[in-house]
């Protein structure tokens, strides 16, 4: 009897833990160096791997800057003919373009790297206004293999959900720009008015999005990396959402904020390899693109453990 029942317990032990779902992808955090010309007051708001160099989107300075991240160095600058009122939030690329948005005055921008020639892009419903709190347009991502683009609002107009809009791609057509068709609209409720989604990038390796959320009060914040699934069609399913593990996200980012960098985290993108890049916006208000700010830019990478 007694051998019968240690069979049944191993049986259920061994059902437990085939039964388990599977554990996520840990990750460690450090910080790449960066030069001091991104401790001017840049205000990088999106960012974007392409090609092996990283992209800077300046919030309120007409430029992307590009960085190499092995040699931790500025490898250009790309001027842009941006429209007077822009606020640019976030970046993404879709074949040999990139793409902006534009939180001030709602819009998506298709920019040729080569020129910085910078194009309207149609999308068929109008994009949310940026609300009274100043919470708008905030983060886009291409999804090349479904001819999917996701925008990212920060804060609906009570503060209560984050909002992320998928979009069929629609070609252009005799050489003009791309056109986004509205699919749907999926809502990321919030505990309160202090957290946010701030950017989302495309994991197209695991079939996922990557939000980045925040908790901001005073001085203290919270961090959090979070993932969503895409199925094979391209759609979200934020039944999905779960937590990526970051060894000592939050620690880290308070320890940094006393070493006077921004961790106002507002960019995200991934590399081929998995490796996960994220960088902060150092400007509040007005940015003068010229002076030094008061906090540092900070880029950090995420590597698998």
């Amino acid at each position: 009897m007694r051998t019968f029942s240690l069979v049944i317990v191993s049986l259920c032990s061994y059902i437990t833990i085939i039964a388990q779902p599977p554990q996520a992808q840990s990750y460690t955090l450090e910080n790449i160096h960066l030069p001091a010309e991104l401790n001017k007051q840049v205000c990088i708001s999106g960012m974007k791997l392409y090609n092996g160099q990283l992209y800077f989107a300046s919030e309120r300075c007409p430029k992307i800057i590009v960085f190499d991240p092995i040699k931790e160095a500025i490898s250009s600058t790309i001027d842009i003919q941006v429209p007077q009122n822009f606020e640019m939030e976030g970046m993404t690329s879709y074949k040999d373009k990139l793409y902006v948005v534009s939180e001030s005055v709602a819009a998506v921008y298709e920019v040729t790297i080569a020129t910085g020639a910078v194009k309207n892009v149609q999308t068929s419903i109008t994009l949310p206004a940026k609300s009274k709190y100043g919470d708008g347009m905030e983060g886009i991502a291409a999804n090349e293999k479904n001819n999917k683009f996701y925008l990212l609002r920060e804060r609906d107009d009570n503060m209560s959900h984050s909002q992320i809009y998928t979009f069929t791609v629609e070609p252009g057509k005799e050489g003009s720009s791309i056109s986004l068709k509205n699919e749907s609209m999926i809502e990321l409720p919030l505990e309160n008015p202090q957290w946010r989604y701030s950017d989302i990038c495309v994991d197209i390796e695991n079939s996922r999005l990557l939000c980045l959320k925040s908790y901001a009060k005073g001085k203290f914040r919270q961090q959090y990396l979070e993932s969503m699934t895409i199925d094979a069609n391209g759609k979200l399913l934020p039944e999905t959402l779960k937590n990526i593990p970051v060894e000592n996200f939050t620690d880290a980012s308070n320890a940094y904020k006393t070493q006077d960098y921004s961790m106002n985290l507002e960019g995200v993108t991934i590399d081929n390899n998995g490796t996960i890049y994220i960088i902060s916006d150092n400007t509040s208000g007005k940015a003068n693109c010229d002076i030094v700010a008061k906090e540092k830019t900070i880029l950090l990478q995420l590597k698998k453990k």
